[in-house]
């Protein structure tokens, strides 16, 4: 009896429980949200969309890909769809060296753009977006990103947006790289490259051929705030300034960048770097296969040296001169021999055969380049040309480092008044000499002069800006230091094309222009010319060095 009434009541509690809990149920209210509807369907579609697998292109080439996107079933043709859309570029590899940055490239349906990722095999991603449910689509294709940097003109100027900030643009054409049919021109490439221009104003720009194999070399990049060396296939920053040295120097401010020797013989021929009023080089190896492993060591000493001009005599003869400097405070010439340490006079000058006087000019430096002098070809022993100044009056005076010794009596072979020959020349602020004609370029205001300094005929008009705010800030003749490559017939259009830079300040914006020349007289052909909107001032410009 006492079990079973136990049973009993254990049932009832069960049933009454129950009870309850469903009175709950019935009684609660529900809030929810069942208006049920299908997503918003998008789909990516690359059937007969004109889309390739996979895509191989240059860098900077101009990479379009127009998917067809369909939202509902239905092709988006406009802008209607609530969708977002999101191109990138990434890089398909990963691990130790691998670029993990992901750009993006384009927020528009069809992507139309310039490409400047540096060479390598990357994914271009679209990711379209439904605003209503932020349900997102994705599609990739491979690109293989090659470099075109192996050869070309280089144009280094100060930006114009960004005054103080240099950069570098380079230019291809049939005159400027051999055996191209195309015309090509990339500017801002080294901040596209590196995430931000480079510090300081221009000074020089300056491709060292060390090797012969391609990439093993780097361009040199001089502002007169820092030194960088950059690949020369990808203009990737590779060298900071203190990556030069052995031992930094204490302070950097560097006032000239360039090199000594003709390249022809191995282990003669050395970068130089004037920084701080102190002269360094750096001896290295030209090798077939082999990049540069050397540095620059402590600077040359000397007692009483004033300041150093920007310039040093880049084609010597090697064996005789380790390098050659001009003392602007003292007005006179110093070297050092080959690989020593101590800047040294020259012999007593015997001015009844010498020009002047190269151990006291008595004039102040003013620009220079190097020319024609004793051969051309693979010997390559040029003179250096120097425009001077005296109590106002400017002389083109030439130098014999290639040839002579330093005990020889008449180094300064030829000194030429210009004032009375060349109109504007107090103003000049650019010059070129010639390696194949007795002549130089030299420009001034809006014009660029051609004189002919053996005949001693008054210096024509050899070209007028098409604008009278366009400065000329630069002119160069295609010509390259290194005799092997100079003397092969490597460097395109060599001696026979003259490229003149511009600046308007009015508008903010540089050009370049290209004319083929008589080699022997320096006229212009103008019958057809290239020419190159450039962002900034251009200081410099030079031949970029390539195997072709």
């Amino acid at each position: 009896m006492w079990k079973g009434r136990v049973k009993n009541k254990s049932h009832f509690s069960l049933f009454t429980l129950s009870l309850f809990i469903f009175a709950l149920v019935s009684c609660y209210d529900d809030l929810g949200n069942y208006d049920y509807h299908e997503l918003d369907a998008v789909e990516i579609d690359t059937t007969d969309a004109g889309i390739q697998a996979e895509y191989a292109i240059m860098r900077f080439d101009t990479l379009v890909l127009e998917p067809k996107v369909l939202f509902r079933g239905v092709e988006v043709l406009a802008d209607e769809a609530p969708l977002d859309y999101t191109w990138t570029i990434f890089s398909a590899t990963s691990g130790s060296g691998a670029s993990a940055a992901i750009d993006t490239i384009g927020t528009e349906r069809k992507l139309n753009t310039v490409i400047s990722r540096t060479g390598g095999n990357y994914f271009v991603q679209l990711v379209v977006q439904n605003r209503n449910d932020g349900i997102r689509q994705f599609w990739r294709v491979p690109v293989a990103i090659s470099e075109v940097f192996d050869g070309g003109w280089m144009v280094f100027y100060e930006r114009a947006d960004q005054p103080g900030y240099s950069d570098l643009a380079l230019i291809y054409n049939p005159w400027t790289k051999l055996n191209v049919n195309y015309n090509r021109y990339y500017t801002n490439l080294y901040e596209t490259t590196n995430g931000e221009p480079l510090q300081g104003h221009p000074i020089r720009s300056l491709d060292i051929a060390v090797s012969l194999a391609s990439g093993n070399n780097y361009v040199g990049l001089c502002t007169d705030y820092t030194l960088v060396g950059v690949s020369e296939n990808g203009i990737m920053k590779a060298l900071e300034f203190n990556e030069f040295f052995h031992e930094p120097p204490a302070t950097m401010h560097p006032t000239w960048y360039g090199q000594h020797g003709s390249g022809v013989m191995s282990g003669q021929s050395s970068e130089v770097l004037l920084n701080d009023n102190a002269i360094y080089t750096n001896t290295y190896s030209f090798s077939a296969t082999e990049g540069r492993a050397t540095k620059f060591g402590v600077p040359k000493f000397a007692s009483g040296i004033g300041e150093l001009a920007p310039w040093n005599a880049e084609v010597p003869n090697t064996l005789n001169y380790g390098i050659v400097v001009y003392d602007n405070t003292y007005h006179r010439f110093r070297y050092a021999a080959y690989n020593a340490a101590q800047l040294e006079e020259f012999a007593e000058q015997d001015l009844s055969i010498a020009a002047f006087d190269i151990n006291n000019t008595d004039m102040a430096f003013v620009m220079a380049d190097w020319g024609k002098g004793t051969s051309q070809g693979v010997g390559l022993r040029p003179y250096d040309y120097i425009i001077m100044e005296r109590a106002g009056t400017r002389y083109l005076a030439v130098t014999n480092f290639s040839s002579s010794y330093p005990s020889d009596l008449n180094i300064g072979v030829g000194l030429y008044p210009m004032d009375a020959l060349c109109p504007d020349i107090s103003t000049a602020t650019t010059m070129s000499a010639s390696h194949v004609g007795s002549f130089i370029y030299y420009g001034a205001g809006n014009k660029v002069y051609t004189f002919a300094y053996d005949s001693q005929q008054p210096a024509s008009v050899a070209w007028e800006a098409p604008s009278a705010d366009e400065e000329v800030t630069c002119v160069r003749i295609m010509k390259y230091y290194h005799g092997t490559i100079y003397g092969y017939g490597m460097v395109p259009m060599s001696d026979r094309l003259v490229h003149i830079a511009t600046w308007n300040a009015s508008k903010g914006e540089g050009r370049v222009y290209q004319y083929l020349i008589n080699p022997a007289s320096g006229i212009l052909a103008t019958d057809r010319h290239y020419e190159y909107p450039i962002p900034g001032r251009v200081k410099d410009m030079a031949w970029k060095f390539s195997m072709q």
